[in-house]
Parts: structure tokens; C-alpha cells; sequence
């Protein structure tokens, strides 16, 4: 019985072998292998995070062609080591390998192809926009403008035989174009405050859709007003007449869209003459007192005939109080309160302080103080933040001190500018926020009698 069994499995055992050994089912195999070749090839060259299907635009252009051939040449080399049994296989691996490589092939090119139609259209697309462009920037150059105006019509004429259009779409695409073009030019012309934005609207208001029409009629009705009111406002500011014949002239205005324009120009002209004459004065002021301090060098009993008596009468006692301390005492002693009270003004609002004349605090604080105060006008925005800072730690610490004097307070101040400025000299450079903190520390402590 056992014999039997042995004999009947025999054959069966030997017909399977014959199935793994079968040439045809390993040359199978082999071409199996090859195409999975191509598929990895395809996964890790086209698909990875660098591969073809990752570039756009132009840096497609021409790619199917390269990567192809090199995949070709991978294949056509595999193809070659490949011992096959049957004289066909090799065949068959042959035709594998162009059937997957043109449907490969076929996929990249759609994918190439739209690409650069992709970015054909941005390069029109581009161009159209900078034709727009050139026509702002040369707004005021009617030939510019037209020459901009037909190098972008032309574009579209090629981009509608690229594409196609029937004619509705064509002429969609020109209204949408020549409603751009005329709207940037009128609302930089508005932007301008010129009246050429008028010119233009009424020019080509039909060119440019509803919505745009209904707020560029506003903004022009606007500018329009603006530039009648600023017109007429300058007029009158000429005439330099009293406030109350300004106002009869202005109140005779019958637009009532005009009349408070003409005030706001009005105002904004006085304000300006304003602070001209302030400039002026300001600096009339600092060099009468800069030709006052040579002459009390070497001449100082005709000090006093140095004074500008066409400054306000303010300047004119400052200076004399100034000149008499000089020559009685032959310096001047600052006085505590105002420069305490000073450092409170420049803390509250520094831009104020920095336009302010400070001239005339020459009679109230000796010459070391006011080149204190005149280093103070001159800090940047920075230093300024720093001061604030600064000034809101100490003030409160003082504050705190019920008895404090304000000899005491002054004489803080002055140790701690000195204090920060040898730091300066020594270290050749800006203090940093730790070595500013001791000197500060140091200087409550050292006048900090609580």
C-alpha cells in the first residue's frame, strides 16, 4: 500500500517542477521584472517631489523629449543584460517597453502641453498689464498712452486667434480691457488732483462699466469742487485781508458744496503762512543770540545794542536780563524749577519740543544746562523712547519721597546725565540698558534719603 501511494505522487511532483522550470514561465518573469522597472522609474522621476510633473510654465518646455530618451536608454540597457530562454521573449520585452514608454509619453506631452499654454497666456496676460502700466506712468504723453493702448489691443487680437474666441467672447474680453485701461488712467489723473481726469471721463465714460461710471462721476464732481474752492481760497489768502472781510467774501459763495472747501484751504493757507513765519522768527531769534553772545566775548557794554527789536518784546527782555547777568556776574545760574519743568514738557510730548525755540532758556539755565537741553532736541526717536522710560521709573521712585526738595531733584538729574555720558566717552559708544539701570539705581540711592 505504501508502495502504491509513492508511485501515484510521483508523477505529480515531477509535473510541477516542470512548471517552475518552464523557460517561458521565467522569461515571463524577467519581462514582469522589466515592467516594474518602468513603473518605479515612472513613480520615482515623474511623481517625486522634484520630478517632471512638478515643473510649470516654461521649465516644462522640451522636458518629455530628455526624460524619455533617458528612460529609453535605462530600458534598452536593461533589455540588453536580460538572458532570455526563448527567442521570442526578448521580442516581447522589446514591444513592453514602447507600449508603457508611449503611454508615458503621451500623458508627459498633454502635460507639457498645457503647461505652456499656461504660461503663454501669463506671458500675454503680462504683457497686456504692462501696456497698462506704461500708460499710467506716461499719463501726461498722449502718444505713449495710444501706442500702450494698441500693443495690448494687438495682444488680445493674437489671444483670440490662440484660443479661438467666437466673437462675443472676443468682444467681452475688449470692453472688460479698454474699461481697465481708461479707469487706471482717470483715477490716477483724480490722484493727481488734475483736471485732465475730467477730460478723460468725458472721453471715454462709455468705455468703462456702470459701477465704475457711478464712482468715478463722484470722485471727479470732487476733484472738480477741490480744485475751484482751492483756486478761489488762494485768490482771497492774496488779498491779505482782515479775518472779518475773509469771511463776507467767502459767506458770498452760493455752491454750498464749494463754501466749506474754500474755508478748509483758507485755513490750511493761513496755517502754513503760520508756520513760516514761525521758522523765520525761530531762526532770526537763534542768530540774534549767537551774534550776542560773540559780542559780550569781547565787546559786551554794546551787548544790548545788538538786540533785534523787531522780535517779539518776549525775546527782546530775555536777552536783556541775559546780557545783564553776563556782565554783573559773568555767568548765569540756572534756574531748578524751569529745567525740572522742562524735562516734564519734553516727556509729555517730545515732536512739540523738538520744533520748539529754546533760545531765550539761555537767561534761565547756565551754559553746561542749556547744552544739555540742546542735546535733548537733537535725540533720535529711540533715544526718546529710552528717555520715557527712564523718566516713568525715576518720577515715581521721587514721587514717593514725601520731602524731597527740588535743589535735590536737579542735582539727580545732573548726576545722572553725567554719570551716562562719561560712560559714553570711556566706552566710546551708546550705553546699553544694564550699565543705564546701575547708574540710575546708583543715583536713587545716592538721593534717596527715606
Amino acid at each position: 500500500m505504501i508502495q502504491e501511494f509513492s508511485l501515484r505522487k510521483i508523477p505529480f511532483i515531477q509535473e510541477n517542477s516542470a512548471d517552475i522550470n518552464n523557460p517561458e514561465n521565467t522569461d515571463n518573469v524577467k519581462i514582469l521584472e522589466l515592467s516594474n522597472t518602468i513603473d518605479e522609474w515612472e513613480r520615482e522621476i515623474l511623481f517625486s517631489e522634484n520630478g517632471f510633473y512638478t515643473l510649470t510654465g516654461k521649465n516644462v518646455e522640451n522636458k518629455t523629449k530628455e526624460f524619455i530618451s533617458n528612460l529609453e536608454t535605462l530600458i534598452n540597457s536593461k533589455i540588453t543584460k536580460i538572458v532570455f530562454t526563448d527567442i521570442n521573449s526578448r521580442t516581447q520585452a522589446v514591444l513592453l517597453k514602447n507600449t508603457k514608454i508611449n503611454a508615458i509619453k503621451e500623458q508627459m506631452e498633454l502635460y507639457e502641453k498645457k503647461q505652456l499654454k499656461e504660461w503663454e497666456l501669463e506671458v500675454y496676460e503680462s504683457a497686456i498689464s504692462s501696456a497698462k502700466e506704461r500708460a499710467v506712468l506716461y499719463r501726461y504723453n498722449s502718444e505713449i498712452v495710444s501706442s500702450s493702448y494698441n500693443q495690448a489691443a494687438k495682444i488680445i487680437e493674437i489671444m483670440a486667434n490662440e484660443e479661438k474666441w467666437d466673437n462675443k467672447t472676443k468682444e467681452s474680453k475688449i470692453k472688460i480691457f479698454e474699461s481697465d485701461f481708461y479707469l487706471s488712467l482717470i483715477n490716477e489723473f483724480i490722484k493727481d488732483k488734475n483736471v485732465q481726469a475730467s477730460v478723460f471721463y468725458e472721453k471715454y465714460k462709455n468705455k468703462l462699466n456702470v459701477a465704475d461710471r457711478e464712482n468715478i462721476e463722484y470722485c471727479i464732481k470732487e476733484l472738480k469742487n477741490n480744485v475751484i474752492a482751492y483756486n478761489w481760497a488762494k485768490e482771497l489768502f492774496s488779498y491779505n485781508l482782515s479775518e472779518k472781510e475773509n469771511e463776507k467774501e467767502i459767506s458770498l459763495v452760493k455752491d454750498k458744496d464749494i463754501e466749506p472747501l474754500i474755508r478748509h484751504f483758507f485755513n490750511e493757507f493761513k496755517s502754513e503762512r503760520k508756520k513760516e513765519t514761525e521758522s523765520k522768527k525761530k531762526e532770526q531769534n537763534e542768530n540774534n543770540w549767537k551774534e550776542i553772545i560773540e559780542v559780550l566775548k569781547t565787546e559786551p557794554d554794546k551787548a544790548i545794542l545788538y538786540i533785534d527789536f523787531s522780535l517779539p518784546k518776549e525775546n527782546q527782555k530775555n536777552k536783556k536780563e541775559y546780557i545783564k547777568q553776563i556782565i554783573n556776574k559773568k555767568y548765569i545760574k540756572t534756574d531748578k524749577e524751569k529745567f525740572i519743568n522742562l524735562f516734564k514738557e519734553l516727556y509729555e510730548n517730545y515732536e512739540e519740543f523738538k520744533k520748539k525755540d529754546i533760545s531765550d532758556l539761555r537767561t534761565f539755565f547756565s551754559e553746561e544746562d542749556f547744552k544739555i537741553i540742546e542735546e535733548l532736541k537733537k535725540q533720535t526717536e529711540e533715544e526718546n523712547i529710552v528717555f520715557v522710560s527712564d523718566y516713568d521709573y525715576i518720577s515715581k521712585v521721587l514721587s514717593d519721597i514725601s520731602d524731597i526738595k527740588t535743589e535735590e531733584i536737579y542735582n539727580f538729574i545732573k548726576y545722572t546725565i553725567s554719570a551716562i555720558n562719561d560712560y559714553k566717552k570711556k566706552n566710546k559708544g551708546e550705553i546699553d540698558i544694564e550699565s543705564r539701570n546701575k547708574i540710575i539705581k546708583s543715583a536713587l540711592e545716592r538721593y534717596n534719603r527715606k
